[in-house]
């Protein structure tokens, strides 16, 4: 997920016999995909990561301390991500590939908040703490787990990986997706929300419309208001990421392939003006 000054970060695929190994790699070498153990050979079951998520999900919260006591299903769903053959995730559809990284990154941010819930100032250093205090963060805030983006904390596809990679090196410059912008969850009440299902190949499509059509529905995430000229107000991830959507002009028109009848012109209006909140930090964790 970016950082607020400088953004630097936010069907299964089954083969079997020798032909099916020839075509996913054609890498059936000696001491190649012979010996592994089968579910090596296969992506991860998602079912298994939307039972974590019905258990924990209550949009827009996460109930961590839930979580964090029930935490066995998500890890196991993370060795899944782990023991994920490379060169299989390669041969798999878009669609596969997709919903596989968007689930990892936020199993992944999940795993992360839990192994330090509850989250309080003071686990970043001098510097660290420094830097959030300057920069408002609050004390919940993942901000305060050092190097929270960063780090390669989080073991997929065979090496562990940074939710910086799985987002910017990864999930936008291969797939070109804007929608993800309203899928991947960092852990902050600003986020995209998590909901109570992983996403799929199958439903991939869907799915991210959901995303989006929530967000416009959210009016602290998208509020229109008045006619002449009209002010669009949009969550603060889609300035900091706004070169994947072709700028704020490019937003205007994403947004109004949502919305129809007096809204759709007004959004697409050339004197509408694009605005943004500003962004919470803080966790999204359940009210206690």
């Amino acid at each position: 997920m970016a950082q607020p000054n400088r953004p630097l970060h936010r069907c299964l695929s089954r083969t079997t016999g020798l032909l099916g190994i020839l075509t996913v790699g054609g890498i059936l070498l000696a001491g190649g995909l012979q010996g592994q153990d089968p579910a090596t050979r296969t992506l991860p079951d998602h079912d298994a990561f939307t039972q974590v998520l019905e258990r924990v999900v209550q949009i827009p919260r996460v109930d961590y301390a839930l979580l964090k006591e029930e935490r066995a299903g998500l890890d196991r769903y993370v060795d899944a991500l782990s023991a994920t053959d490379p060169g299989v995730l390669d041969a798999a559809s878009r669609e596969e590939q997709l919903a596989f990284w968007i689930n990892a990154y936020n199993a992944c941010m999940l795993r992360l908040v839990v192994d330090h819930y509850p989250i309080e100032a003071g686990g970043v250093g001098l510097f660290g703490a420094v830097r959030n205090r300057v920069a408002g963060y609050p004390d919940n805030s993942v901000w305060q787990i050092r190097d929270v983006f960063s780090r390669a904390h989080c073991p997929v596809a065979g090496r562990d990986r940074s939710q910086d990679e799985i987002e910017h090196e990864i999930i936008r410059p291969r797939f070109q997706e804007p929608r993800i912008h309203f899928a991947v969850n960092c852990a902050a009440l600003s986020c995209p929300v998590l909901w109570p299902d992983a996403y799929t190949a199958e439903a991939l499509d869907a799915q991210l419309d959901r995303a989006v059509r929530h967000l416009i529905r959210n009016p602290d995430h998208f509020l229109l208001e008045g006619a002449s000229p009209a002010t669009l107000t949009l969550n603060k991830v889609l300035d900091w990421y706004a070169e994947d959507f072709n700028g704020h002009e490019g937003l205007k028109t994403f947004f109004a392939d949502y919305l129809q009848g007096s809204a759709r012109e007004r959004v697409l209006a050339p004197a509408t003006r694009v605005r943004f909140f500003e962004y919470d930090w803080t966790l999204n964790d359940v009210r206690r």
